[in-house]
């Protein structure tokens, strides 16, 4: 179900013209980079969080998943620095005689600065989650945030309000927006302490 709310982005792209796609299909690229970080993150919170529950230490679970919170926030505080500071440049490398591709692009990596705080955070979170066995919840939240939030805001503020491509991207920042904040108040609720492993 998530692919279909990223094909149904893409394809909303696309229709916008040639420029606009390649541009917004850098920008995937380089948020694919920024995912990355998450989710090694995530894959750590995992094992550690799944590790504690199953050996009857929520509070540890807890310290762990707040630990991996910690060192996510301190790479994407870094990561959008270089989205701010170097979006620009990042562009010109990949299209050095499109000057039109190049604005687009910094438009994107303005949203990325944002996109990319929300993103390592709601990944770790849902690792967090998943670690303890808290999966019907994460499969219903992305669900509903990728294939439902996702393309209908891009698909609003990019054609009826005519915003184009930041329409596109200001959905794609509902999306992780959304996944922040269900799976980040689901992880501070502490229901998940009480999954069974």
């Amino acid at each position: 179900m998530m692919r279909v709310g990223f094909l149904l982005t893409a394809t909303l792209a696309a229709n916008l013209g040639t420029n606009a796609m390649a541009a917004h299909q850098l920008g995937m690229n380089v948020m694919s980079i920024s995912f990355s970080f998450g989710d090694g993150l995530q894959v750590a919170a995992v094992t550690l969080i799944g590790q504690s529950l199953g050996a009857g230490e929520p509070q540890k679970a807890r310290r762990f998943g707040t630990l991996c919170q910690g060192i996510g926030l301190c790479f994407s505080l870094v990561l959008a620095a270089v989205y701010l500071l170097l979006g620009r440049w990042i562009y010109e490398l990949f299209f050095p005689a499109d000057p039109e591709i190049v604005e687009i692009g910094v438009g994107i990596m303005r949203y990325m600065v944002l996109i990319v705080l929300c993103q390592i955070s709601q990944v770790i979170f849902t690792g967090s989650l998943r670690g303890a066995g808290d999966v019907r919840f994460t499969t219903v939240a992305s669900t509903i945030s990728v294939t439902l939030i996702r393309p209908s805001v891009s698909y609003i503020l990019a054609y009826p309000l005519g915003l184009g491509i930041s329409g596109i991207w200001l959905g794609v920042l509902a999306d992780q927006l959304t996944r922040l904040t269900f799976s980040g108040l689901r992880f501070r609720s502490g229901k998940w302490l009480t999954k069974k492993i």
